[in-house]
């Protein structure tokens, strides 16, 4: 047994100077990116407590608030390839859950999924906003060319009902959307052009190690770091689920790619599309709202806050783990570098630093577990073995140093893990949080070795690298139980049968001048809210006072309104309206302006060039979405039409007084077109006057060959008259 022991340490020596090196090389990377996590710690550190101090410039989030605002029209856009097994539950929780009205969903399904189609039909049945998009390629493509046809259908889907979408979300096939989050986004844009929430795990049982480290990872990432990355003027990557963008926002990537909105040469969409958002100075946001349930859960006396965030159930084993993490790495690491670098921004660039450095973190975590197991055997050994073996490490020592720093920065990550993970799923889950890095490590390590496999075969290859598209699962618990959420509609101008019923106009206007004096701010919104279309004119003189009164929330219920009923008569007290000290009083507004036709548009290019820089704000946004841009874009493509002049000034006025972003890349491109037309024109031109020269050189050239041929035809020898081919003798003298 002491032969075998010395045996050992004969090993273990020989091999110290390289393991040294090796945990020398760890100790650096170690500290390196230890200093960079510290950063980002420190920085949202001292931001909570500025916010703790200061408090916040904006008013809180809340549910009242959110549904006080007009909804704008959504389309959530999910790319399926083989969902047949989780597609329909999606769908059906979507439509049953959300509380929201005014969207619909449009789900892009393959010819050769048959299966994923039936499904999607079956649920488009039931409920009219499912539409079914079939992409004209075979599976599977990718993500990115299957959202670009969908866009494309719901483009043409605008143009034959004419009804415009302001806000588009991006969701997977496996996801539980949350039911308040399309008004989360609905209150935010279109201020912002992205809107990303969290997303967060589902949680499931413990024993799915797996899953728990996805959990673990997306509770520190989009409770601290997005959120620090936001504040730093860095970019926000898209999560690919639960982000929002504005309409605009695709409109003006459509002009700079091509119609290609999402890029198709990365496996991850989503993170590039963020990023090329932040560099074309759009704004983005990520959005944490934790807001009061009104639907208290059992054994509860008060509304409980939670999250509002996209959940799902991610990989619980550990082969498919990888290969989804695989997937990840090549899009973000090895596809991000190659077709954005590191020409961005200072800020972009420490974003991107961070998310790069994977391709050396990860495999030097594993390695530095190998150099770990090295040293607890070598010590182990060395209280065994008989002979005499130096000290693995020397106090005072760079890698004495560098050992000390590791082990500090490693438990500083595990009491920030843990907190994260604590202040989402609890204090179990965030205790067990500490063990499961190691797996999570090993999980990521061997993702890490396999993209930078895969990328390098297809780069030595010359081919692009194949869509490893993961399997998914829709969990049990939320398909079996649904509960159907009260849909709040944009404007709640269904009209309350006992008021309105059997009553003749003077009956109805006497009763409801009544009413409204004599009820309370709740009750006059409800009123506000039930007015019919053909009592809106009859009503108005009784309301209309109540666009100035002292709660915000009954100015918005009044604008709210007055959008509904598109009264021209509303007009300047709409402009008054939009210019209030409250967001929401002034979104709602400037929308209801932008219902009143060709008078509309032209009050809010008057605001547009107004002095009230809030007002500005909004009307810019309702030009730019609500259909009054693709309505002049068209005639601006068509520059022998009469309303060209118009449409180029239109776009003229939102890039001067507005500094519309997508105002100025549409006249760019004008111009581009322009100068094309007219050197086609100039080259016609030109054509046309050399024809006439060509025609005379042809014809010049004709003749020469004509005058040739005669001379050779006349050096033949004459044919007699008695010759029997005297017929080739008169037509030789007729030539001639």
């Amino acid at each position: 047994m002491e032969n075998f022991i010395n045996l050992i340490a004969d090993f273990l020596l020989a091999i110290y100077p390289a393991v040294y090196i090796l945990a020398l090389f760890c100790g650096v990377v170690f500290v390196a990116s230890g200093f960079t996590d510290l950063f980002f710690d420190l920085y949202f550190i001292a931001y909570s407590i500025r916010r703790f101090i200061v408090g916040r410039k904006w008013q809180p989030l809340t549910l009242e608030r959110m549904e006080a605002r007009e909804q704008q029209r959504i389309a959530i856009f999910i790319a399926a390839w083989k969902e047949a097994d989780v597609i329909a539950n999606t769908l059906t929780h979507a439509c049953e859950a959300i509380r929201y009205r005014n969207y619909d969903i449009f789900v892009g399904t393959y010819p050769n999924d048959a299966a994923t189609q039936s499904e999607v039909d079956k649920v488009a049945e039931k409920y009219e906003r499912i539409h079914k998009v079939v992409v004209p390629e075979n599976g599977p493509t990718n993500k990115a060319s299957n959202l670009n046809h969908v866009f494309n259908a719901l483009q043409k889907y605008e143009s034959q009902t004419h009804q415009f979408y302001d806000i588009i979300v991006i969701h997977d096939s496996e996801d539980i959307i949350h039911p308040y989050s399309l008004l989360v986004y609905n209150y935010l844009i279109p201020r912002m052009d992205m809107v990303q929430i969290p997303v967060f795990p589902l949680a499931l049982p413990l024993r799915k190690v797996t899953h728990w480290t996805y959990a673990d990872e997306f509770a520190e990432n989009h409770t601290k770091l997005l959120r620090v990355r936001e504040l730093m003027g860095g970019f926000v990557p898209s999560a690919g689920v639960g982000t929002a963008f504005t309409k605009r926002s695709f409109q003006m990537l459509a002009l700079q790619d091509f119609q290609e909105i999402f890029p198709t040469d990365t496996l991850t969409e989503d993170y590039q599309l963020g990023l090329r958002l932040n560099l074309n100075q759009m704004k983005s946001a990520f959005v944490q709202v934790r807001i009061k349930n009104p639907e208290t859960q059992a054994g509860q006396k008060e509304p409980y806050l939670e999250w509002v965030a996209t959940q799902a159930v991610f990989p619980t084993d550990f082969k498919r783990a990888v290969r989804q993490k695989t997937r990840w790495n090549i899009g973000i690491i090895f596809q991000g570098w190659k077709n954005i670098g590191w020409r961005v921004p200072l800020a972009v660039k420490w974003n991107l630093l961070n998310d790069r450095k994977a391709l050396i973190a990860a495999p030097v975590n594993f390695l530095a577990y190998l150099v770990f197991i090295y040293f607890l055997l070598y010590a182990g050994v060395a209280n065994l073995s008989s002979n005499s073996m130096p000290a693995l490490i020397f106090r005072g020592s760079l890698l004495w140093y560098l050992m000390i720093l590791s082990a500090i920065f490693m438990l500083w990550r595990a009491i920030n893990r843990a907190y994260a993970v604590n202040k989402i799923y609890g204090w179990l889950p965030a205790l067990t949080s500490v063990p499961r890095i190691i797996w999570g490590n090993l999980i990521n390590f061997l993702a890490v070795i396999r993209a930078l496999y895969f990328y390098i075969s297809s780069r030595l290859q010359h081919r692009q690298v194949a869509w490893d598209k993961t399997a998914h699962e829709f969990p049990v618990e939320i398909s079996a139980v649904r509960k159907t959420a009260p849909v709040h509609t944009s404007s709640s101008h269904q009209s309350i049968e006992i008021f309105y019923s059997g009553k003749n106009k003077d009956e109805v206007m006497h009763a409801f001048q009544h009413e409204i004096e004599e009820a309370n701010d709740q009750k006059r919104i409800k009123l506000l809210q039930s007015i019919p279309r053909e009592y809106g004119e009859l009503l108005f003189p009784f309301f209309i006072s109540y666009i100035k009164d002292a709660s915000w929330e009954v100015r918005a219920a009044v604008c709210r309104t007055l959008s509904f009923l598109r009264l021209p008569q509303s007009l300047p007290y709409l402009m008054h309206a939009a210019c209030d000290a409250d967001w929401v009083v002034r979104s709602n507004a400037v929308r209801a302006i932008g219902k009143l036709g060709d008078e509309g548009e032209e009050a809010l290019l008057r605001l547009l060039r107004g002095n009230d820089r809030y007002a500005r704000e909004a009307a810019l946004a309702v030009l730019e979405q609500q259909g009054f841009l693709q309505h002049h874009l068209e005639q601006i493509k068509r520059a022998d039409n009469q309303n060209y002049q118009k449409s180029l000034r239109f776009f003229e006025i939102l890039a001067e007084a507005g500094g519309s972003k997508l105002a100025k890349e549409i006249l760019a491109e004008n111009k581009k077109r322009i100068k094309c037309k007219k050197r086609r024109e100039l080259r016609l031109l030109l054509q046309k006057k050399r024809q006439p020269q060509k025609n005379q050189v042809y014809s010049q050239i004709n003749k020469n060959k004509l005058y040739l041929l005669l001379r050779k035809k006349a050096s033949l020898p004459k044919i007699s008259a008695a010759s029997p081919d005297n017929n080739k003798q008169d037509k030789h003298e007729e030539i001639t």
